[in-house]
């Protein structure tokens, strides 16, 4: 595949939706514009079966990087994903089984699809057990040599649990240097990752200088976050899912705050940013502006056919108060059922204490009925609409079988 060094698509690369770029901007444009293939990936850390919006702002700089004609690795953590990355954790994170692991990835690829060319190309696949798995005891003390604990201790999560007497984990540790070693197995010309990723990725900058005489480039992109600056993601509950349908990715993106707005097009579109900032200037109403990200979001990832359809339904349920023009269809096999048990086995929810919530805050309706008992029995009718919040539907479908 050709090199393009295209300084205008380079200079893109390099700045939109970019926090942060090592050494210096200065020194990756010169070797992204010299015309050699270079090397770079992106790690993810399976803690979950689903990937989110948050995880594509990387996927979509990893795209960015395989579409110059580079050799673009997604690196899945399999080996570290067991371990727990523990950045922006007041607690260790819960470690993961190899069948844990395993189960969370197996989704990924086909939640990637819409976005990513996998192969000749396009991106590389490769699992950091591959090495990690096999690294002797000595091999791991020879690498612990590079850093200090007092590197360690002036990450600012492990400050702060100092500081409030909570427990580090010696393992907690040994995550940054595992994550530098990914760099030097795979003797990257760079790292790309999300800019609260920096201490991990710096630490796979210290160790290829030290075992490989390399200067490893990093670029840090910058982050989806709410409005209190906390970052929205899976762990956080509050990201929309690539799995989700898409009239449900296109309210999640509608109820974003106004704040998120420019961000959202600069780091999840192609859009305009000079146009989209005239627009903000002269007064237009943000939910046109988030209508148009959320339609661009949704497109990205399904197709322009559905997240025109997304669109209608919104302004349906919405601006006109009516229900959606098209709503998922899910069979039951039990015509009378607890609202609670109800609402987990049409997966609604994810509890019965989720569920048991929503009903007694008024929360779930059925056939338009607010259901305000979460004792009550439901008899399942065909065609029974359920709505759970302002933008969620479903209609039920007795199985033939009953």
């Amino acid at each position: 595949m050709k090199i393009i060094t295209d300084p205008k698509r380079i200079d893109e690369f390099l700045s939109r939706g970019v926090e942060t770029v090592l050494p210096s901007k200065e020194f990756v444009r010169e070797k992204l514009m010299s015309g050699k293939k270079l090397k770079m990936y992106l790690g993810i850390d399976p803690t979950g079966p689903n990937l989110h919006l948050g995880h594509l702002v990387t996927i979509l700089k990893l795209k960015e990087f395989a579409d110059l004609g580079h050799e673009a690795i997604l690196l899945m953590g399999d080996f570290t994903g067991m371990i727990g990355d523990p950045t922006d954790k007041s607690a260790a994170r819960k470690q993961l089984t190899k069948k844990e692991v395993k189960k969370n990835l197996s989704g990924y690829k086909k939640q990637l699809a819409p976005v990513l060319k996998f192969g000749w190309g396009g991106v590389r696949v490769e699992f950091n057990s591959k090495w990690l798995s096999k690294l002797k005891f000595e091999e791991v003390v020879n690498l612990a040599s590079n850093f200090t604990v007092q590197q360690m201790l002036a990450r600012d999560m492990f400050d702060k649990r100092m500081k409030e007497n909570k427990p580090i984990y010696l393992h907690e540790f040994l995550y940054p240097l595992m994550q530098g070693y990914d760099c030097v197995a795979m003797d990257v010309d760079g790292e790309l990752g999300g800019n609260d990723q920096l201490f991990n990725i710096l630490a796979g900058r210290d160790l290829m200088k030290a075992l490989k005489n390399k200067e490893k480039f990093v670029i840090g992109v910058k982050l989806l976050t709410d409005a209190s600056g906390q970052k929205m993601g899976k762990t956080e509950g509050n990201m929309a899912a690539l799995t989700d349908s898409a009239n449900d990715k296109f309210g999640k993106v509608m109820s974003w705050p106004d704040g998120l707005i420019l961000p959202g097009f600069e780091i999840l579109t192609k859009a305009d940013l000079g146009k989209i900032k005239k627009r903000m200037e002269k007064g237009e109403n943000p939910r046109d502006l988030k209508l148009d990200l959320a339609l661009e979001v949704v497109k990205l990832l399904h197709s322009e056919k559905e997240a025109k359809k997304a669109r209608e339904n919104f302004i349906k349920v919405f601006s006109e108060k009516e229900k959606p023009v098209e709503m998922e269809k899910v069979r039951v096999k039990t015509r009378v059922q607890n609202i609670l048990n109800l609402l987990v086995n049409t997966k609604l929810v994810s509890s019965k204490a989720e569920a048991r919530r929503l009903v007694e805050q008024g929360g779930v309706k059925i056939d338009d009925e607010v259901i305000k008992d979460w004792q009550a029995e439901i008899e399942i009718k065909n065609r029974m609409v359920i709505q759970v919040g302002k933008r969620r539907f479903i209609n039920l479908e007795l199985s033939e079988k009953i």
